[in-house]
């Protein structure tokens, strides 16, 4: 008996140290085809799957074994402080349900994703020796060479993956380009400390690793990596000054060299011709970004608005000039940088806490690295990691002042941190498990609820990643023209997953374009198309209905419902008042948006209410002048107020932003000018009503999306 539960024992501690070692080295390559977000939705699934898996089997080999050693310190406070700090962000978010688990909004953000790291914290930095800290080390290193090899031969064109999403030389394995950047800059000052101190093969891994990662560096050519390179190399050579008795002098010219290089590119920023060209990301710029941090800071100071809520804030308070530039129609869902994102998501508290966290770590890295004297050579070699992780995890924390972050990012601060704390606060306490004691049973209480609350959160995770994996395959079925497949499968999505407001605002969308299709099938009868047309536009209201219920907070939900109605208009009662107010609850989330304006407009002038039209295309174009639609329908509303020369204008200004149309808008400006009707002797139909851009794409997804069919209103 005794020696199985010595084997039961054993196994348990193998499984919660291996499920680690695994987690560690997929998290930075894994990406899977089968979703339409490949990167972060895979990351967090394989987070908490293998971060429960092993607290469970940690959980188990202490109530075997009756015993148990804890790694208490005080950098564990100000975790948990944090931790709290995004789970009442969550509670008091203005959508929970994104905050809580991520996709379709930020998966990164998400409550779930900080569940998932502060278990894999608290069981790395319990649980691992200082050797088998070294090995995750020395496991994660390989890794990131891996991704770095892989970004290096993406921007080279060399796609080694033979898949459609892969063949971009903008897609790696850590996130954005700029994300991959931070990543490499961050691993450098480590990669550069563990070369000096590494014998025989391992010198070739981190040689490597380094080469790698200038390779990284030249062809990503970002401002804000080289001031990371800048920062973290600076402070290696700072803390090599004071720990000279560790190192070599003579290696300090290698973080010297990738300084003066970054110096070199910061201040000339030259463009290197034989090199891949440069890729160019759009992110919000930091006034704009510090505006709209403001305006929610008056609003909810202490939570935010809630983890990765960050798009709902940037439609709310964006500038009106916004709508002047030729990203319009973009919806960001980060910030400039981690920090200025987080304040709008996570408020105050929020920052307070991450702050207060990384103070905490460094002063307490601080001390071990520089008070505390380690004289055997065993403790010589891991100051010398430790100095790395140190300054490598300060780099990466500077680099969220810089830059927004991702899983990837995420993970690998939170896995410096766990070995950081593995290796200053080596002593674990050691208490044992007695029968009827009071610690026996607030441990088995404590033990009992996670293991229920994480196992609950798997089959929920298994049927929400069910759910995407049908999503995905609709968005398949739907670009190559297989409508049918396209909506039985979104159907599955949301049977599996009720409660994505995304997947109801698709099909409505795509059951209004099935009603389309039967309405053209000549094969069927006239009776046969009435029944099938009334069943699909009832699914299309009411899954349209659904997602704004679902979430009311969200304009896209607002603006399809607004289309849909619209659609029908002339097939169902009173569906002109339920677009307006439909577009009107749109507006309010996105004052500052012209497409809901100009819609405005087309339904009031097919209601002939002129005046009401002229109102809101004048704000439309006041916001987006260049704006053809609204300035097609702003020249027929003048035209029947009898304002013809106005008319004359706005058609004069389209002509010039269309000349493939021009013709015909010439054959316009000609009635006009006859004092003649714009439209008079022209093939006159029912205005379509522009289709909404809902979806603003997350990097890092698969490119398929439903096909932007203009759907042409339903008549009786």
């Amino acid at each position: 008996m005794l020696k199985e539960t010595s084997l039961t024992v054993k196994i348990c501690g193998w499984i919660t140290k291996y499920s680690i070692y695994v987690l560690v080295f997929l998290m930075p390559i894994l990406f899977l085809p089968w979703t339409s977000e490949v990167l972060d939705f895979n990351k967090q699934a394989l987070l908490i799957c293998l971060a429960f898996i092993s607290f469970f089997s940690w959980m188990l080999k202490v109530l075997i074994s009756g015993e148990f050693k804890v790694n208490i310190n005080k950098v564990h406070i100000f975790l948990i402080i944090l931790f709290l700090a995004y789970l009442l962000s969550t509670v008091f978010s203005i959508d929970r349900y994104g905050s809580f688990w991520g996709w379709p909004r930020v998966t990164s953000d998400s409550l779930l994703s900080v569940i998932g790291l502060v278990i894999f914290y608290f069981v790395a930095s319990n649980v691992f020796s200082k050797k088998e800290i070294t090995a995750s080390v020395y496991i994660f290193s390989v890794s990131a060479l891996i991704a770095e090899i892989f970004g290096v031969l993406q921007f080279f064109g060399l796609f080694i993956v033979p898949l459609g999403f892969t063949k971009n030389v903008a897609f790696n394995t850590i996130g954005s380009a700029g994300g991959l950047g931070i990543f490499a800059a961050t691993l450098l000052p480590l990669t550069i400390v563990l070369l000096i101190s590494a014998r025989k093969w391992s010198k070739l891994l981190f040689a490597a690793e380094i080469f790698f990662s200038a390779a990284i560096l030249l062809l990503i050519n970002f401002s804000m990596v080289w001031w990371t390179v800048v920062f973290g190399t600076a402070l290696l050579m700072i803390c090599g000054l004071f720990k000279r008795d560790l190192f070599d002098g003579r290696w300090m010219a290698l973080p010297m060299f990738f300084m003066a290089v970054s110096l070199f590119f910061i201040i000339l920023n030259p463009q290197i011709n034989w090199l891949p060209q440069k890729i160019n990301e759009v992110s919000l710029s930091k006034d704009a970004n510090f505006q709209i941090d403001i305006q929610i800071f008056k609003e909810k100071p202490v939570f935010g608005s809630g983890p990765g809520t960050f798009s709902y804030n940037f439609s709310k308070f964006k500038s009106p000039d916004f709508s002047k530039t030729a990203l319009w129609e973009a919806v960001f869902n980060n910030g400039n940088s981690k920090i200025m994102t987080s304040l709008a998501t996570v408020g105050g508290f929020g920052i307070l806490a991450f702050l207060a966290l990384s103070a905490a770590i460094i002063f307490y890295a601080g001390k071990f690295l520089f008070v505390n004297k380690n004289d055997s050579g065993q403790d010589i070699f891991y100051s010398i990691l430790g100095l790395g992780l140190f300054i490598s995890l300060v780099t990466e924390i500077a680099s969220y002042f810089l830059h927004n972050s991702n899983l990837s990012l995420d993970f690998l601060l939170f896995f410096l941190m766990a070995v950081l704390v593995g290796l200053i606060f080596g002593e674990r306490k050691e208490y044992d498990l007695k029968p009827s004691s009071l610690l026996t049973l607030f441990v088995t209480f404590t033990f009992t609820l996670v293991f229920i609350f994480g196992l609950g959160l798997l089959i929920l995770g298994g049927q929400r990643y069910a759910a995407e994996v049908s999503y995905y395959n609709s968005l398949n079925a739907l670009q190559s023209g297989r409508l049918d497949d396209g909506i039985k499968n979104l159907e599955n999505a949301a049977s599996a997953n009720s409660n994505v407001d995304l997947y109801f605002r698709q099909l409505s969308q795509v059951y209004l374009l099935k009603a389309q299709d039967v309405l053209s099938d000549k094969s069927k009868s006239q009776g046969d198309k009435t029944n099938t047309i009334q069943v699909l536009v009832s699914n299309s209201i009411n899954a349209a209905k659904i997602a704004t219920d679902l979430n009311p907070k969200t304009a896209g939900n607002w603006l399809v419902r607004g289309y849909i109605y619209q659609n029908l208009n002339g097939l169902i009662s009173d569906s002109s008042t339920w677009a307006i107010n439909s577009y009107n609850e749109a507006l309010k989330l996105d004052p500052n948006n012209p497409y809901s304006l100009t819609q405005l407009g087309v339904i009031y002038y097919q209601n002939k209410d002129y005046q009401n039209a002229k109102t809101n295309l004048d704000q439309a174009l006041n916001l987006k002048p260049d704006y053809s639609n609204g300035l097609y329908f702003s020249g027929l509303v003048f035209d029947q107020l009898g304002q013809k020369a106005k008319a004359i204008e706005q058609f004069t200004v389209l002509s010039k932003l269309n000349p493939a149309s021009s013709i015909d808008i010439q054959k316009i400006i000609d009635n006009l000018t006859a004092g003649n009707g714009a439209l008079d002797g022209l093939v006159q139909q029912t205005p379509t009503p522009e289709t909404p851009e809902t979806l603003a794409p997350n990097q890092n997804t698969n490119p398929q999306t439903i096909p932007k069919t203009e759907a042409q209103p339903i008549k009786k």
